[in-house]
């Protein structure tokens, strides 16, 4: 018999007492015990669910704002704004995502989707700041791949002071992004860096990866940095 679990203790406590008070043996204690199954609830299945239907909810909360006129016209004075002011915008943006997900997560420490997700637009709110710190700051050069470094230096910092996998996650992805880049970059945008093509410089870079990683074990900060960058590393 399947029972929740307010039922489940009930009645173990229930043939927990007939047990001591003697009323039935104890072969027929663990036989009553064996013969229902505490059914507990899934909350990790719900709390993903509510996140993705989260993410359905923006997307139509922001068509809804679209389609509204004087919004529109709002919109079009933020966007038409210079791009250090939108730079500094999202920066301030992301550490209000940032400040409020480490609040969140210190009162509900239970509530690792929705806390992530918060992470997540914090990490979204970063990366649009330095696109267009890139554009403010834009010589001509082509010389994308720093602004992805430091993308990658302010993910690191920020997963290692929380901490947070998910953004430790994307600074290993960016710093990824970084050594395809800047490689590219130094050899022209050619197909081969040092004798190297992509895959077989990618081979190094997942080298260098796993041997951060058992580095890691060794610190109790980043320890728990361990399987994430193992994983990343072997990709």
């Amino acid at each position: 018999m399947k029972i929740n679990k307010r039922y489940g203790k009930f009645l173990s406590n229930t043939i927990h007492y007939w047990e001591d008070n003697s009323i039935i043996l104890p072969d027929e204690a663990n036989k009553l015990r064996n013969s229902f199954e505490v059914i507990s609830f899934d909350w990790k299945r719900l709390a993903k669910y509510s996140f993705w239907i989260s993410i359905i909810c923006i997307i139509i909360a922001v068509s809804a704002i679209l389609m509204d006129q004087v919004l529109m016209e709002l919109l079009k004075k933020i966007f038409n704004a210079p791009d250090i002011i939108k730079c500094f915008s999202l920066a301030a943006l992301s550490t209000a995502f940032f400040y409020l997900g480490l609040r969140r997560r210190l009162k509900y420490p239970n509530k690792i989707f929705s806390n992530e997700a918060i992470f997540f637009l914090g990490v979204l709110s970063v990366a649009g700041s330095i696109v267009f710190l890139g554009k403010a700051i834009d010589t001509g050069s082509g010389h994308f791949s720093l602004l992805i470094l430091i993308a990658t230096v302010v993910y690191g910092i920020l997963g290692i002071l929380f901490p947070s996998k998910l953004i430790w996650l994307f600074s290993i992805l960016s710093l990824g992004s970084w050594f395809g880049t800047e490689t590219g970059y130094v050899s022209g945008w050619g197909a081969y860096f040092l004798g190297m093509n992509y895959p077989l410089r990618f081979v190094l870079f997942g080298i260098a990866l796993l041997g951060l990683s058992y580095l890691f074990k060794e610190s109790k900060r980043l320890t728990e940095f361990f399987k994430s960058t193992y994983v990343l590393g072997f990709l």
